[in-house]
């Protein structure tokens, strides 16, 4: 891509925190284009500029964007297409994403979608790039010409994934048992906003961790005569939330078939991390970091 110029690109979503930091990420960056943003009724109109700004880092100066709205979708697929639209970002609640996320990709869009609508459909690939990317020709079985849609997993499923994709690769293993600690900000804006007030805050997460361990088994599983299928990790996940408004926090016991030293899962986590480092993509400036040692979550939260 990196010869192709500049992509234009849409959000679907405008002041949710997923959407805000797809914007914070596209300002300036050296291959999407945000061009357009799609939002409910209640920012329908308005700059994106001038939406209460969620996220703890400093508002970047934003492109002078107005909010469209998502009522007609025969003319917001009119509008996107005469903005030469190539990629949908979709950061929008999931029974809205059950509505339009595959008619846009039908019309030739290439959607990748935040929400857990489509997360376990056959068809529709769930991708952590740096794990499953081979997971991508599940796209030729689509059938939707030059659209595509594509799935990202639960933000707490990312870092998990990350920590035991070497470890399953090259060890037996027997079980795999996690517990967490999410963050205010995994449950949306509506509950940061709750946290910053001082409000009580549920510690249980209803089916959060079934969603856990669906995601890894389906992000981890592999080809089989030329079918994906699932991996069986055993997991037994715990998941709670806690009142620290960013940054996830997962405990991850393994039992493997043979006794394994500490120096050889550190060597493969840092083998790892630096075959998956790619230095043409514009946002991966850094390796992958596996902190040995004791962990800080705000210091190490940006270290992946």
């Amino acid at each position: 891509m990196g010869d192709t110029g500049q992509v234009n690109c849409a959000i679907l979503g405008s002041r949710g925190l997923v959407a805000q930091r797809y914007l914070q990420r596209m300002v300036n960056h050296s291959w999407l284009n945000p061009v357009s943003v799609i939002g409910s009724s209640s920012t329908v109109g308005l700059k994106i500029s001038e939406l209460p700004w969620s996220l703890d880092e400093v508002r970047p100066k934003l492109p002078d964007i107005v909010v469209k709205d998502l009522v007609d979708i025969d003319q917001l697929i009119f509008e996107l297409k005469a903005e030469n639209v190539q990629i949908i970002f979709s950061a929008i609640p999931e029974d809205v994403a059950i509505r339009v996320e595959k008619r846009l990709a039908r019309e030739g869009f290439v959607v990748i979608s935040h929400a857990l609508a489509h997360r376990m459909d056959s068809d529709v690939p769930l991708v952590i790039p740096t794990v499953n990317s081979d997971h991508l020709t599940i796209l030729e079985s689509q059938n939707y010409g030059t659209g595509y849609l594509i799935s990202c997993s639960n933000c707490m499923v990312v870092p998990i994934a990350l920590t035991l994709h070497p470890l399953i690769s090259n060890f037996d293993f027997l079980s795999v048992n996690i517990v967490t600690e999410q963050s205010l900000s995994g449950g949306g804006r509506g509950l940061l906003t709750k946290g910053r007030m001082g409000m009580p805050i549920n510690s249980a997460i209803p089916g959060e961790s079934e969603s856990v361990v669906r995601e890894l088994n389906k992000i981890l599983g592999k080809k089989y005569d030329g079918i994906f299928q699932e991996a069986n990790l055993g997991s037994k996940v715990w998941c709670s939330r806690v009142t620290r408004e960013f940054g996830h926090l997962a405990s991850i016991e393994v039992e493997f078939v043979n006794e394994i030293s500490a120096h050889k899962v550190i060597e493969e986590w840092q083998k790892y991390s630096f075959e998956s480092f790619d230095s043409r993509l514009p946002s991966s400036t850094n390796i992958i970091n596996f902190v040995d040692g004791k962990l800080d979550v705000e210091e190490h939260r940006w270290s992946g």
